[in-house]
């Protein structure tokens, strides 16, 4: 079956951890959008972090279709079609939880803006060289916890000084909020959803939309919050970035070695291009 949508994660697998566009993915994707098949980016960003790599690849701005937030929001050019926050509750024990935790930094994700609360003792230019990197530079910095909004929560972002902080963060978190969902995307970033979204949920919602089946798309991912837009796709790659791979569903195509840069170009070309 012809493919009529390709589903892109951005960090790691379009891009380099210096948001960075590989010169193979740029040309790939371009290729791809010459012959009319429709891309659309899958990302844990809020939306102003996908403007740069919009315009790095070539896509349309104003109607490239958006699953941001992990799955949290859904935009089909400007309209927004889905939506699947924290309740306040949810969001204020997170805030509760993690603001108590040194040398973290809770992110907020709100649709128009993103707030900020570190934690000390924090590397604060590990933190602001990693909020650049996401095109998080406008961020509000909040003093206290209080500060921080409750309201029309999308995600809470964890930013860490290393795996081991993270992993410690994920193995003691609080059984009151286990029914949410939290998991790494980069080995020193949290995030946390609401028990029902995800990024495979968030593709469902705009196929449907746009009326495209699952067999008429390749999803590319680099993470274990990608999984479910993975098991989604009935064409899937997942960009391998080191040799210990987690749980792939059977269909899922992995990336040679040497080839974490280039993971897009490879998949497209592949699946795509069928070189």
């Amino acid at each position: 079956m012809v493919i009529k949508l390709i589903a892109l994660d951005i960090d790691g697998t379009i891009v380099d951890s210096d948001s960075n566009v590989s010169p193979a993915n740029e040309k790939a994707i371009r290729e791809v959008v010459s012959r009319g098949i429709k891309v659309a980016l899958v990302t844990g960003r809020h939306r102003g972090g996908t403007r740069k790599v919009i315009q790095d690849v070539g896509l349309d701005t104003d109607n490239t279709p958006l699953i941001v937030n992990n799955g949290a929001i859904v935009y089909l050019g400007e309209r927004i079609i889905w939506r699947d926050f924290l309740s306040p509750d949810e969001a204020d024990g997170v805030i509760k939880y993690t603001t108590k935790i040194p040398g973290v930094a809770t992110t907020i994700f709100q649709p128009d803006q993103i707030h900020l609360h570190c934690n000390l003792p924090l590397d604060m230019d590990f933190l602001i060289d990693r909020l650049k990197a996401f095109d998080m530079d406008n961020c509000r910095i909040v003093d206290t916890p209080d500060e921080l909004p409750r309201e029309d929560v999308a995600k809470v972002m964890l930013v860490t000084g290393g795996s081991e902080k993270a992993l410690e963060i994920l193995r003691m978190w609080p059984k009151q909020l286990s029914h949410l969902q939290y998991t790494r995307s980069y080995p020193y970033l949290c995030e946390i959803n609401s028990s029902t979204c995800d990024k495979g949920r968030g593709l469902e919602v705009l196929c449907r939309e746009m009326g495209i089946l699952p067999e008429e798309i390749l999803a590319v991912g680099d993470g274990e919050n990608d999984l479910s837009m993975l098991a989604f796709a009935k064409h899937a790659v997942f960009v391998r970035h080191r040799d210990r791979l987690p749980d792939l569903p059977p269909h899922v195509m992995v990336t040679p070695r040497g080839y974490h840069n280039e993971g897009v170009a490879w998949a497209i070309s592949k699946i795509v291009l069928g070189q």
